[in-house]
């Protein structure tokens, strides 16, 4: 009998997903107690006001202790957190989602909770069947040259590992739920990816532009899997709520396209070839011109659709956001400049934007994946 969890805990909650998951907690689930853990406590306004707050990095080595004693009297763990900036720090990016995915699932095993669902992606999935629907069973390998798909492959070995031991050991079972979506996005994150895409030197009227753009330069084969971040944290609360193991796929019926992100922009499409793409978002990184690492384009153009039968049948989820509504919102988010109250979905300070800019460093020569 599906039900609610008493006590849940949430790992990177003033995130995109995280916010959303807040919102939906507040509306369904007002008796459910909620614990936020996070780098940095956000200002006590809706939805972030629905949770009780502990500072925590999940990269450091300390996380696993200082998460056990907050995971106990706990029914379900939900894994959200992830990095994506510093782009250029590697191993900051991997303690966080894989040291920190370890610290995590350890510390709700021996919490003794319940469940943790863990957000993943359809970016774990290997290459070959790009324009294709695939089921959970595809092969998990992702994209080497990924540095996002390569830590969420290596995040979902973890849980393989951590299920196996307790299996051997005869521990009580901890239900893992595995999440994996396509492209999240929604308005109020437009701001966060304008942060994370754009050079820190452009001006913000400058990238104020960029919904008014005329040309879209894109390989015409774009197909991907996208989904709304609210359908994504209904997916949450509907795992929760089953306490239902193994992996979903999440995404909306239909895939973005080429077509369909030129008609949302209202621009002129001019088709690039992928690897001509790969090319020159590879050199525009080597030269620090660009935040943009060459694997997104590897994921953009080699991720494959998802089959969510299983999520439809099993958690009884459907996506309320066909993916058109999805990328005009988003385009919408562009134009408004929209962004939370939660450090994560804001804009960069100038501040930070001249220290981004001061501390950028030489061209480095290390080899990234």
């Amino acid at each position: 009998m599906a039900h609610a969890p008493r006590k849940v805990v949430i790992t990177g909650p003033t995130g995109n997903v995280g916010t959303a998951l807040l919102r939906l907690f507040a509306v369904q689930e007002p008796a459910t107690v909620v614990t936020g853990i996070a780098r940095r406590t956000p200002p006590h306004t809706a939805p972030y006001e629905r949770a009780q707050w502990h500072e925590i990095d999940l990269a450091r080595e300390e996380a696993y202790s200082e998460l056990v004693p907050l995971f106990e009297g706990a029914d379900a763990v939900v894994h959200l957190a992830i990095a994506f900036q510093p782009a250029r720090d590697r191993d900051y990016l991997r303690r966080t989602a894989v040291d920190g995915t370890r610290a995590v699932v350890q510390a709700a095993r021996d919490a003794c909770v319940n469940q943790v669902v863990h957000l993943s992606s359809a970016a774990v999935y290997s290459p070959g069947a790009y324009g294709g629907y695939v089921t959970e069973h595809w092969p998990r390998r992702g994209m080497p040259r990924s540095i996002y798909s390569v830590d969420k492959v290596a995040e979902e070995d973890v849980l393989d590992e951590i299920e196996q031991a307790i299996a051997s050991d005869g521990q009580a079972p901890l239900v893992v739920t595995r999440l994996r979506p396509g492209l999240i996005a929604q308005h109020d994150e437009a701001t966060a990816l304008l942060r994370y895409a754009a050079p820190s030197y452009l001006p913000r009227s400058l990238t104020a532009r960029i919904p008014a753009l005329p040309v879209l330069l894109l390989d015409r084969a774009l197909t991907l899997p996208v989904v709304h971040t609210d359908d994504v944290a209904d997916a949450v609360m509907k795992a929760l709520t089953h306490r239902a193991p193994g992996a979903f796929n999440i995404a909306a019926d239909e895939p973005l396209t080429a077509n369909l992100l030129r008609d949302a922009f209202d621009a002129h499409l001019v088709h690039v070839p992928a690897t001509a793409l790969n090319i020159v978002t590879n050199m525009a990184w080597s030269l620090h011109l660009s935040p943009i690492h060459r694997g997104w384009i590897d994921l953009a153009y080699a991720t494959p659709l998802v089959d969510c039968s299983r999520a439809h049948t099993e958690l009884g989820w459907r996506p309320q956001h066909d993916t058109e509504s999805v990328i005009r919102e988003l385009v919408a988010g562009f134009e408004d400049r929209s962004r939370s109250t939660s450090a994560v979905l804001g804009e960069r300070s100038p501040a930070v934007r001249l220290r981004k800019l001061l501390t950028s460093g030489p061209v480095t020569r290390r080899r990234l994946p």
